[in-house]
């Protein structure tokens, strides 16, 4: 039975990769590319990744052509084709398409000529492994897999990490470039950040003058179906006690995991969940101490040389089920708890490691400036810009 009910599973995604592919090249003959034009696609929710509002904003600026598609792929096609139809009508006239996550409708296209599928991906650094280098692990690629593989044009933030996401994407090296990541603009720019800060604090005013220790750990699971955060990891009436009075411990939930821990009531002016909040830098700038695990998250909070905490205390499964780039002791550049006792005892956490603190962001941030939108347009769009 299994092997029956997984040949009709073979069968029907093979008609569907042969019907997306027909869609496109239907289209492709009777319609034109529109020099200039962009297709940004959001698949996570109804708003732009921050990446890609990042680099809508500075191509609006230069005559580039942008429109928005938001696409639900936790539906699958065949219950929407419709959509699908519409999507590869755009995307057949369209000269860049963007992504800035994982896309199933777009894999089996073989692009037309000029057209460019660009990855912004959403994470930053290489710390987790994803797509091809997760080969022979539960939830793992196949052989059959045929995901990302006709990437034109790959982004990442540091020159030492290409050869990790052209291996995740399988793309070749000369596809992958280290241009920084355009969201990571807002870290070097002082009067943005104290803008954004003030609109965070004006919708979360529980956070004003109070010590944010934001909790802000990765999903388990194999994906957006499977994903969750084991409650058990959590004891909230012992945190709240280790709590002050004068601090917030604001717990923002990976946008895959759907349940919510539960708050005692005794304690919810100390123990908030803000994972609605919908951009997650924001946060990191009211934020006095990040506690996470295997989270991308240690990448962006580390232009703001504050105090981390790893609370990782399933590290040796994680690390065997899923796995790391490089040693986790590359990425840990503040303490870490394997115990909840362990998390309680750093809670207080005030210092940096300046040392390790620089060595990762030298590994794996070199090419994040305050100027990675504008390098990634330079590298990846210029040559495509229309006059006038």
């Amino acid at each position: 039975m299994i092997a029956l009910y997984n040949l009709i599973r073979y069968v029907i995604s093979a008609v569907g990769r042969l019907a997306i592919r027909l869609v496109y090249r239907l289209v492709c003959a009777f319609v034109k590319l529109q020099p200039g034009s962009v297709l940004l696609v959001c698949t996570r929710d109804n708003v732009l990744g921050d990446n890609l509002l990042q680099i809508r904003d500075h191509l609006e600026a230069q005559s580039f052509h942008c429109r928005e598609v938001f696409f639900d792929t936790s539906r699958p096609l065949w219950r929407h084709p419709l959509a699908g139809v519409r999507f590869l009508t755009q995307m057949a006239q369209t000269e860049y398409t963007l992504l800035d996550d994982y896309f199933p409708l777009v894999y089996p296209i073989r692009l037309r000529p000029g057209a460019r599928l660009v990855q912004v991906w959403h994470a930053l650094g290489a710390f987790k492994r994803v797509g091809y280098s997760r080969a022979g692990k539960e939830g793992g690629p196949t052989s059959r897999t045929i995901s990302h593989r006709n990437y034109t044009d790959v982004i990442v933030s540091a020159d030492s990490i290409r050869q990790d996401y052209a291996e995740a994407f399988g793309v070749t090296l000369d596809k992958v470039h280290a241009t920084g990541i355009p969201r990571t603009d807002l870290f070097f720019d002082d009067s943005a950040q104290q803008r954004t800060r003030e609109q965070v604090l004006q919708t979360l005013p529980g956070l004003r003058d109070k010590r944010v220790i934001l909790f802000a750990p990765t999903f388990r699971g194999n994906g957006k179906r499977t994903a969750h955060y084991p409650p058990d990891f959590l004891d909230l009436p012992r945190l709240g006690d280790a709590l002050s009075d004068n601090d917030v411990f604001a717990i923002k939930m990976h946008p895959f995991v759907t349940q919510r821990l539960t708050i005692p009531a005794d304690y919810a002016d100390r123990i908030v969940d803000v994972s609605s909040y919908p951009e997650f830098n924001h946060l990191l700038l009211v934020s006095d101490l990040l506690i996470t695990d295997y989270s991308s998250a240690i990448f962006d909070y580390a232009f703001l040389h504050r105090p981390i905490v790893f609370y990782v205390p399933d590290i040796d499964d994680y690390d065997e089920s899923r796995g790391f780039y490089y040693p986790f002791d590359d990425y840990a550049y503040g303490p870490v708890a394997t115990s909840f006792d362990a998390l309680l005892a750093l809670l207080n956490t005030t210092s940096v490691d300046q040392v390790r603190h620089q060595a990762f962001e030298t590994m794996f941030l070199n090419r994040c400036d305050g100027a990675a939108t504008q390098r990634f347009i330079d590298t990846v769009m210029t040559s495509h810009l229309p006059s006038g």
